[in-house]
């Protein structure tokens, strides 16, 4: 029997829901379930090293409590910073300063914030805060299945939930996708109860809904055609013969009023994120570069045009439109991994894939059965249904147009709509006696059983079918397989066995293993070659143990084939997978690919100082390790041109680009931008 729609909160829904039946085994299961969801999301919280953003994320969140600066990560909105670094007040963070590119200033003080202090409690107290977002969602899923099904199929949803990888993987992290999460589901099932029974307090409180998922992701916007299709289709499914001439327009002016009074609210609640002030940063701080300057390097028409005029006319806060453009701007620029193969920049079928990836087979099955089921139709759902379905494609369909496919992190807030689908759906499927409960039981226990195996390595999960957890870092990078967070579990398996002469390619550009007693001599990482930071020096040959990130193997910010300096250890087994993430290695490797590039380091920091002839000499020796580096060629025809040996420079471009036509040229031809345009041309 379905829960009875009234003017009740959902916490309320739960609490009948649980007394409704045997009260005993209700509040058992609810709170056991809760229980492991702690459990899977505090070992973890505690065991992982830092990932890349949590640093620039905790201080930006300690900057808007501190210095009420949202110029600090305005990328994202202030709601999950400010939850995650409440446990942190206390410790006094880097001011805010008028810094050449706040981007580049947030994360060097992010990371003097953290490595200043204790950096493992201050991560393990603030992971525990923003794990809040994923204890709310946990009963929100629960509330929404009761109410929008029934209580087993509530249940069934926060089982299915607590066991979830991806959800249980970026629970805890510093990170706004949790929160966004949280926040949109949030706002989604404030508009169904709202519609079920409108009330002026069901009214207020999805306006406070959708503001808190405005003020946790930029994404959020996508509510507002979300709910204009939803409003839309309850004026389809409101209509009949009797009402079709009378009740319709009325039906349809106080919804259009109702949803003005829904956005208003919103429009508040973001503003007072940002305490009701336009400029992004406090006093005399200004922002580096201005909004028009950085509209500008979008290159985006729209963006140049219209993010400064909203800005000229103050009607959205500063910090909200610098994270617009920075969005919009990022999403042209990153390359993408996929199943082995790198891509110089997103594509329409990444989070398709990883979703068949990263998903346990258990729900996938549940999912493919849906429409088999009925599911839609059966006991009058489907306008429930809709609620489910709307949200969840429409997210997934915009995802298609996006190219910064770096994470199914991104796309997170389809995952508890589809839970509730696959949910329903396993009811179902329990209705077919007799075998239909054992089908559905054995799918939800495999589900389970997946997800216990891989505790707690949640980042790293994948399928049986594409492998398990340990090939993950073969067919996604990055926050999917191998984010950093690796480096307590490699200090461990050093330890136990006694290696001590190691090198070492951490993923993690602004993460020192240092800092965990890792003694192993660094490797180049791909991030910090990209945007020209030293690399260390290493020789053509090494003999011994090295310790590879999945993330560096698979060559994402490298590029693919011979362009990748970690190809070999991608395609050989390794001796050993820490963690699901971190590739162990002994024996003896040539490498002159990877000393190439970093005698190609040296020569720029040379050349900074004016030391020519080192320049020169290093370059020369980067051609002779990888002569077929259009990058190296590249390097030493600017080297020429800066000591007006023009005609070398030429003869060295020349072959730069002949080099990067040949091989890979979507790649290659990116690496030698900095050859002058006239030596292109000619």
């Amino acid at each position: 029997m379905d829960v009875v729609q009234r003017n009740i909160s959902p916490l309320t829904v739960v609490a009948r829901c649980i007394r409704s039946r045997a009260q005993g085994f209700w509040w058992a299961a609810v709170a056991g379930l809760l229980l492991i969801l702690a459990v899977e999301l505090f070992v973890p919280a505690f065991q992982q090293s830092q990932t890349p953003d949590e640093a620039n994320h905790l201080l930006a969140g300690a900057r808007y409590w501190q210095y009420g600066d949202f110029g600090s990560n305005p990328e994202h909105p202030p709601f999950a910073k400010l939850i995650a670094a409440l446990p942190v007040l206390g410790i006094p963070c880097p001011p805010p300063s008028n810094a050449f590119y706040f981007k580049g200033e947030n994360f060097d003080s992010g990371n003097v914030f953290l490595y200043t202090h204790d950096a493992d409690a201050m991560l393990w107290h603030a992971r525990l805060a923003i794990s809040a977002f994923a204890f709310v969602l946990a009963l929100l899923v629960l509330a929404a299945g009761c109410e929008m099904f029934n209580r087993t199929t509530g249940l069934l949803a926060l089982l299915i939930l607590v066991f979830e990888p991806t959800l249980l993987a970026h629970g805890a992290m510093i990170t706004t996708d949790m929160a966004a999460t949280c926040c949109i589901f949030g706002a989604v099932y404030a508009f169904y109860r709202w519609q079920s029974h409108p009330t002026a307090q069901r009214l207020i409180a999805c306006g406070i809904a959708f503001g808190l998922a405005l003020a946790a992701k930029h994404s959020a916007i996508f509510l507002v055609p979300v709910f204009l299709v939803l409003a839309t289709l309850e004026l389809f499914f409101r209509t009949s013969p009797a009402t079709l001439n009378s009740g319709k327009p009325n039906c349809g002016l106080r919804m259009a009023g109702s949803s003005v009074l829904i956005a208003l609210i919103a429009y508040i609640m973001l503003w007072a994120f940002y305490g009701f002030r336009y400029q992004a940063r406090p006093g005399a701080l200004a922002m580096t570069p201005t909004l028009v300057q950085f509209a500008a390097s979008s290159h985006n028409p729209w963006v140049e045009a219209v993010i400064p005029k909203i800005g000229s006319l103050h009607l959205l806060p500063e910090a909200y439109l610098f994270g617009i453009v920075d969005i919009i701007d990022s999403s042209k620029r990153d390359p993408m991994f996929l199943l082995g193969q790198d891509y110089t920049t997103g594509h329409w079928f990444y989070f398709p894939v990883a979703i068949l990836i990263k998903a346990t087979l258990g729900i996938l099955a549940l999912l493919m059965l849906a429409p088999f089921l009925n599911v839609l139709r059966q006991g009058g759902k489907r306008q429930v249904m809709v609620y489910l379905l709307v949200p969840s494609l429409l997210y997934l369909t915009a995802s298609l147009a996006s190219t910064m496919d770096i994470g199914i992190r991104h796309i997170l807030p389809v995952f508890p709509f589809f839970i509730l689908i696959a949910a329903a759906t396993a009811v179902a499927l329990g209705r077919k006696q007799p075998w239909g409960i054992y089908a559905a039981a054995s799918l939800l226990l495999f589900h389970v059983a997946s997800s216990a195996h891989v505790f707690p390595n949640y980042l790293t999960y994948a399928n049986e079918a594409w492998g398990g957890p340990q090939n993950t870092f073969r067919l996604l990078t990055d926050s999917n397989a191998d984010w950093g967070q690796g480096l307590r579990a490699t200090k461990n398996y050093l330890d136990a066995n006694g290696i001590h002469d190691c090198w070492f390619a951490h993923y993690g550009w602004n993460v020192d293993p240092a800092y965990y007693h890792i003694s192993c001599k660094p490797l180049p990482e791909g991030l910090k070659h990209m945007f020209g930071s030293p690399l260390p020096l290493v020789p053509p040959s090494i003999t011994g143990t090295i310790l590879v990130s999945g993330s560096e193997a698979d060559g994402d910010y490298w590029g693919p084939g011979d362009l990748n300096p970690y190809a070999q250890f991608l395609h050989r087994r390794p001796d050993a997978i820490i963690a699901n993430s971190v590739l162990v290695f002994r024996g003896q490797f040539a490498v002159p690919e990877l000393s190439a590039f970093t005698h190609m380091s040296q020569a720029q920091q040379f050349a900074g100082k004016q030391q020519w002839g080192e320049a020169l000499s290093e370059a020369h020796l980067a051609i002779k390790l990888n002569p077929g580096s259009a990058e190296a060629h590249a390097l030493l025809g600017n080297l020429f041109l800066q000591l007006h040996r023009t005609d070398e420079a030429r003869q060295s471009f020349q072959q730069a680009l002949s080099l990067a036509h040949s091989d890979h040229p979507e790649f290659q031809l990116a690496r030698v931008l900095n050859i002058p345009a006239k030596y292109i041309s000619q």
